[in-house]
């Protein structure tokens, strides 16, 4: 399950419910290494957005000009 991956995390995909990016994140957010890449896939949930674009909660994120209109949105772990 995503409780528990079985060990770090470098690369991860969302896709899938919107309402869900912010909680499966969240979930695998303790097992995140700094520099791991995070691709939301159609991410136009506002909390899941403002949360990977906040500094304060250690990361880096832009969307991605590929596609636009799909909502791809490229973050980096930070911190």
């Amino acid at each position: 399950t995503l409780k528990d991956v079985g060990g770090e995390v470098d690369v991860l995909s969302i896709d899938g419910a919107f309402s869900l990016y912010l909680p499966v994140l969240k979930l695998i957010e303790p097992r995140l290494t700094p520099g791991a890449v995070i691709l939301g896939e159609n991410a136009f949930a506002q909390d899941y957005l403002d949360y990977v674009r906040t500094p304060a909660n250690g990361y880096f994120s832009r969307s991605l000009d590929i596609d636009e209109g799909r909502g791809n949105e490229f973050t980096v772990r930070v911190g």
